[in-house]
Formats: C-alpha cells, structure tokens, sequence
C-alpha cells in the first residue's frame, strides 16, 4: 500500500508580511524601552509656551499666568494689563492675538492672564471681590447678578482702572468669529488698545 504524503501548502503572502511587520515592531520596541531614560525630568512649559498650546498663538508671547488672588492684589495695588479669559471660549483668541501684538509694539513685557472659568462657577472669595472692584463694567445677568466674562480686558495703574474692553465678551445671534472681525475692526481695536498701553505707562 502506497502511503501518500500530504504536501505542505506555501504561507500566503499576506502572513509573511504580517509576521515581518510584527517582528520588525517588536525589534523596535525592545530598543527603545532598553533605551528609555525613566528617570529623565519632564520639561516644564513656560507661561508663553503653556498659552501658546492653550490659544494657538505665537510661542513668542508676552503672556503670564495669574490666579485669583494674584489678579485680585493686582487690581487693588498694581500697574499692568489683565487678560481675562480660557480657551474654550472661541472669542478670545482673536483678543489674545491683537493684545500679544499690540503689547509688543509698546514694549510691554507682560500681559497677565487669568483664567477665571472655575472661579466664577464656584463664586470663590477672590473672585467675588474682583467683580466687586469691576462692578461698573462688568454685565448684570437676568437674574441681577453681576459677572466676568470671556473675553475681557483690563488696564490697571497703581491700582486704580484706566481702561477696559469686552466688546465680545456677549455676542448674540448667529454672528461667527470670522465675520465679526473684519480688517477695519482689528485695526480699530487694536488703536484702541494701543492708547491704553500709552496711557498706561505715560
């Protein structure tokens, strides 16, 4: 009796290719966790890369983080421009933009930036007492109660205010960012912002 072997069929090429691949990332992986320095540093950003990937803008930005407390001694005490905002707010980048530019014209080495977004849900004592000193600017809702919102600007002079802007800070209707901000309004506004610069260090 003639026994028959059975021949052995040739891999199909798909799972040649697939074994390759998986050999090839195993490879790489096993290099680069040998490799892998665990105990290197985390870089910290800086406040101008830190609002750079928080608003898109240039990295070569003259913006700095304050918080509530901070933001309130400034207003009661300090000289300096406060930007008033976060980032989900699709207003404020334009605002954060002609400000960076319009401050670096004037050589003004800062612009403090202050997120208040959780500080206003939480109506926390420092934010409170920013509204308090912002009062006569800032908007009264329906209910009576008086808040900040996104974007708003200030221009503080040893600690009393010379300026303050938010023009979109409400915006009603369908209006987009893009339509609003024609050519002739960011040069307006930024003229605008530039006089407060002025006077703020004149």
């Amino acid at each position: 009796m003639e026994i028959k072997i059975k021949e052995k069929k040739p891999m199909p090429l798909f799972q040649k290719i697939f074994y390759i691949i998986s050999f090839v990332f195993l490879i790489w992986a096993f290099i680069y966790l040998g490799t892998k320095n665990y105990n290197a540093p985390i870089k910290k950003l800086s406040d101008a890369e830190s609002f750079t990937k928080e608003f898109g803008i240039t990295s070569y930005n003259r913006f700095k983080y304050k918080n509530a407390k901070e933001t309130l001694e400034l207003l009661n005490t300090g000289t300096g421009v406060i930007f008033f905002s976060f980032p989900e707010n699709e207003w404020s980048y334009n605002y954060a933009e002609m400000l960076n530019d319009v401050a670096k014209d004037n050589n003004e080495e800062f612009i403090y930036y202050y997120n208040f977004k959780n500080d206003r849900s939480n109506r926390n004592y420092y934010y409170t007492n920013i509204v308090k000193i912002l009062e006569s600017y800032v908007p009264t809702t329906d209910a009576g109660d008086k808040n900040i919102y996104a974007p708003s600007v200030v221009f503080v002079k040893d600690g009393n205010i010379i300026g303050y802007d938010d023009e979109t800070s409400i915006m009603k209707g369908d209006t987009s960012v893009s339509n609003y901000w024609t050519n002739e309004k960011i040069i307006n506004k930024k003229a605008s912002f530039d006089l407060m610069f002025k006077k703020l260090r004149s």
